[in-house]
């Protein structure tokens, strides 16, 4: 999320836009609760409560009756989503036709979230791991599915299944335990898991801080796959000290909310136990590189 001072005192809005087209595409109700959820999930990740959304609705054409009632269950689902988080829509607009002769775009309700945070300096949340020793932790619901994924899209050129799975109940509860542990501080990382899964999280947590780690994510399951490259909704990875994470993931689990031990912070590089290594270094240009390397 964005994050920006209220001169003249200790709080600051924070802000996130946020959609999947894929999701809304495979399943419209579906798709548009987890724009809302994934928004407000940013801005818990960032220490922030989240407080109203605004939207910017991209569709085709609504006189296809396809397209319109795509239209009519995403908003349907951004609306269940809204209510459970308690995010009134302030505001918003709509945009049709957006196709050419062979198709249109992938329904896209993207949200903007904004939330507030009352204290900067003991409430705000950042992804970076911060010092070795620290111990890694994942929380949230099970690593379950590939439909929508992109790793399905990158490597298999698919886009079929059903969007992730998600439990917009289970999803309201992780972000009010989350945010708890930033503001009593418990957490020193929060990253949510979104777009390329667990493994895509954990290594722009190491490129963003210049800490490595060491991960074993066998506790979370057998397939490999799945466990590294679902995008079932509410998981976050987190960071916590060495001397307290064991009594944080306790009281995690007491909250409603399983916590699994999947690594350490260290220098330098990212080790996935039994399947592949990187230093940040490499890893930073691959993710860094890429527009750069096509405008040549």
């Amino acid at each position: 999320s964005g994050v920006v001072r209220i001169k003249g005192t200790k709080k600051a809005l924070v802000a996130k836009t946020d959609c999947n087209g894929r999701y809304v595409y495979l399943n419209p109700r579906k798709g548009g609760q987890i724009a809302v959820a994934e928004a407000a999930r940013n801005v818990v990740c960032s220490g922030g409560k989240p407080m109203a959304v605004t939207n910017c609705l991209n569709f085709g054409n609504p006189y296809k009756p396809e397209v319109y009632w795509v239209f009519k269950e995403a908003v349907g689902g951004m609306g269940d989503a809204c209510r459970a988080l308690n995010t009134p829509v302030t505001g918003g607009n709509v945009s049709f036709y957006n196709e050419n002769p062979k198709n249109a775009v992938f329904p896209t309700p993207t949200i903007g979230m904004l939330g507030l945070i009352e204290d900067m300096e003991t409430q705000l949340m950042t992804p970076g791991f911060k010092n070795t020793g620290d111990k890694i932790y994942f929380v949230g619901a099970p690593r379950k599915g590939l439909g929508g994924s992109e790793y399905l899209k990158s490597v298999h050129d698919l886009t079929e299944g059903d969007a992730p799975e998600f439990d917009l109940e289970f999803e309201v509860r992780l972000q009010r335990v989350l945010l708890a542990a930033i503001h009593t501080g418990r957490v020193n990382a929060a990253h949510d898991i979104s777009d390329g899964g667990l493994g895509v999280t954990i290594a722009e947590m190491a490129i963003i801080s210049g800490f490595g780690a060491d991960i074993d994510l066998s506790i979370l399951g057998d397939d490999t796959r799945e466990v590294m490259f679902s995008e079932a909704q509410s998981g976050v990875v987190i960071a916590m000290p060495e001397s307290t994470a064991e009594k944080t993931a306790d009281w995690f689990g007491t909250e409603g909310i399983p916590a699994y031990p999947i690594g350490t912070v260290k220098r330098q590089r990212l080790d996935f136990s039994g399947l592949f290594g990187k230093s940040v270094e490499e890893l930073r240009a691959l993710y860094e590189g890429t527009l750069p390397g096509k405008m040549g």
